[in-house]
């Protein structure tokens, strides 16, 4: 309430009378036990967010948005009064040094980040007291539930056995924004307010933003970025969702234990093959179109198979290319191999130098392709004590969940609007 109070008072000793609007502004719209949210502070949290998020201020985006925010401050305001009545407090030091810090994220000193903030209508305080919310939460969680986690040698063997597994599989660079739902009738609101998300995102607002302001995960703090992740480590929705997905994509809502999800996928690759690796592969490429009658087809394959029995070397498949086609061979030199086409990433990871390939179809014709040198770095899997922390990680995560979803319906919360 401090932002109100502060510009309630400057209005009263400059001798202005308040407007209809500016009083509509200190109108409450929710009470959090015994204190209140005012339409001012959910009017500024809207305002924080359209600008960070990049998105138009309509009065439509607004009314779309508002049910979130307002749940989101109330969250807050759940959280700070915990870590007050646990006795967990945040010096103003600390708060401060985290607004300088997003000032110097934004190439600015914190009075111009200030100023900034002022010409787009947004209070400084605004962005502190999320800032205090999160740092009081994040302290409060690590002190009453960090202590109940432990992760045992048979994890982190299993863990390490999986991701040795896993190697050479697709591996997705994924973002998450998750909303909970705490008891079966608030699936359909949140479920609305995931779509109206959604629909945004794919408006142009940025995604880590939307999740740094709206996700009810652990991941918020890092605009949702969960990281890279490998098959079976998200749980069965989320797996099944991210395969089905191609980089750039964004899903739709996913039902899981406690919520629902939206995930974006920024990336892929292949588990423990750096993308930085570069390959030499000399081919023998016989052109076919893909209506070619099947008598050709069959001679074609003739040729391609008598190309593997006779290159038993790159020499070999230098000169045997020059046999079959001679001006329709182009040897790869020192090709990285995320620059391959995504049909030649196998051969260019598994098959072993000197060997010629299987004949391989493509849509103009037929290829034969031996790897020649291959500089790969060794893939190191992560420490043990990585893969504990990573663990106890995603454990302190759901207990907070849970720790939230107890607050809330503990609460008494009387919504005004």
């Amino acid at each position: 309430m401090k932002t109100l109070f502060r510009l309630a008072i400057l209005l009263v000793f400059m001798g202005i009378a308040i407007p209809a609007q500016a009083q509509d502004s200190l109108r409450i719209a929710a009470v959090v036990n015994d204190e209140v949210i005012s339409l001012l502070d959910v009017s500024m949290r809207i305002r924080m967010i359209l600008v960070s998020s990049q998105l138009e201020d309509t009065p439509e985006i607004r009314q779309r948005l508002m049910p979130q925010v307002l749940r989101g401050l109330i969250d807050e305001k759940l959280r700070l009064q915990e870590a007050e009545r646990l006795g967990v407090t945040i010096p103003q030091e600390e708060i401060d040094s985290q607004l300088a810090l997003l000032a110097q994220q934004n190439n600015m000193t914190l009075p111009q980040f200030e100023a900034v903030l002022n010409r787009n209508g947004i209070l400084l305080d605004t962005v502190a007291t999320q800032i205090h919310a999160d740092l009081a939460w994040t302290r409060l969680v690590r002190m009453r539930l960090s202590p109940s986690i432990t992760v045992s040698e048979d994890e982190i063997d299993e863990a390490l056995a999986r991701i040795a597994k896993n190697q050479g599989k697709p591996e997705y660079l994924v973002s998450e924004v998750f909303l909970s739902i705490d008891s079966p009738d608030q699936e359909p609101q949140v479920r609305a307010v995931a779509e109206r998300l959604i629909a945004e995102i794919r408006r142009g607002a940025d995604f880590s933003a939307v999740a740094r302001q709206f996700s009810q995960s652990a991941t918020a703090a890092a605009g949702g970025d969960i990281g890279w992740v490998g098959p079976g480590q998200l749980s069965p929705p989320l797996d099944a969702a991210i395969r089905a997905m191609q980089p750039g994509q964004v899903s739709a809502p996913i039902r899981d234990t406690g919520g629902l999800h939206i995930l974006a996928l920024r990336d892929q690759r292949r588990a423990g093959m750096p993308e930085e690796g570069t390959i030499s592969l000399k081919q023998v490429f016989l052109p076919l179109p893909a209506s070619a009658p099947d008598d050709a087809v069959a001679e074609a394959n003739t040729v391609a198979r008598s190309v593997v029995e006779r290159a038993k070397n790159c020499s070999d498949m230098t000169r045997v290319a020059r046999e079959v086609n001679p001006n329709g061979n182009v040897d790869l030199a020192n090709v990285r191999i995320s620059d391959l086409p995504d049909i030649l990433r196998p051969i260019a990871y598994n098959l072993p130098i000197g060997e010629p390939s299987e004949p391989l179809r493509v849509e103009t014709g037929i290829g034969i392709f031996m790897v020649c040198e291959r500089h790969i770095p060794e893939a190191s899997l992560p420490s043990r004590d990585e893969i504990a922390e990573r663990i106890g990680r995603e454990r302190l995560d759901l207990l907070a969940r849970g720790y939230m979803r107890d607050l809330r319906r503990a609460a008494f919360v009387d919504l005004r609007v």
